[in-house]
């Protein structure tokens, strides 16, 4: 009897193991560009767009925040996306998304430090759903932002505005304590990498047009 109940529990071990498997390469959904990050700490990212869009999503938040130290320098081929390459394309999947109310002045200095050090890379660099941004990266730091829109509206220093974010940012990580200094979430939601698979799997197909949130007006025109 002892060796059958040992056969029993190492069948149950793999069915479970194949279970987690099949789980980890499931479809979720489809993009229909390639989905980047090589740039994401210099400029806008179509990854760092989707994160952005899946944590605005997932928390229901009119404008989200993903710092550029949070996706991979990499980029997913046009076609299938399964949780596994969702996932490794994150660097701290496991990290939670929380739910931050804050005015649009804080906003509008938390969008200026994304940009200040521009040209240089930044892991600190700002990668946004619900905004349109439009910069200078040769101007003043502290100065370099000349516009921003939350969807269809100018940013209103005096309003208060629903972020979602990563939470190591909302703690201030990456010099942003200077600016989220005593910022407590309203509500913590799932895992990055959970709000991504969600997102993915409730938009079915991604069709992310690059270059339509932050627009450096320094850059030469094409």
């Amino acid at each position: 009897m002892r060796g059958v109940r040992v056969r029993i529990g190492m069948l149950t071990v793999v069915a479970l193991a194949l279970t987690v498997g099949a789980a980890w390469g499931e479809v979720v959904g489809r993009t229909t560009r390639p989905l980047e990050a090589q740039r994401a700490r210099v400029s806008e990212s179509t990854l760092g767009d989707l994160v952005a869009d899946a944590a605005r999503s997932v928390m229901e938040a009119e404008v989200a925040l993903v710092q550029a130290s949070q996706v991979r320098a990499t980029a997913l081929p046009a076609g299938e996306l399964t949780r596994e390459a969702l996932q490794g394309a994150l660097l701290y999947p496991d990290e939670r998304v929380v739910l931050v109310e804050m005015s649009g002045e804080m906003l509008l200095a938390a969008l200026e430090r994304s940009v200040s050090v521009l040209p240089q890379p930044s892991t600190g660099f700002l990668q946004v759903s619900g905004l349109t941004v439009r910069f200078r990266s040769e101007g003043t730091a502290g100065q370099r932002v000349e516009s921003v829109r939350v969807g269809s509206a100018s940013l209103r220093n005096a309003m208060t505005y629903r972020v979602a974010m990563p939470d190591s940012l909302a703690k201030g990580a990456l010099g942003y304590f200077r600016i989220f200094n005593g910022l407590q979430p309203v509500r913590t939601g799932p895992a990055v990498s959970e709000a991504v698979g969600r997102y993915v799997l409730a938009t079915g197909t991604i069709a992310i047009t690059p270059g339509q949130r932050l627009e450096d007006l320094s850059a030469p025109s094409e």
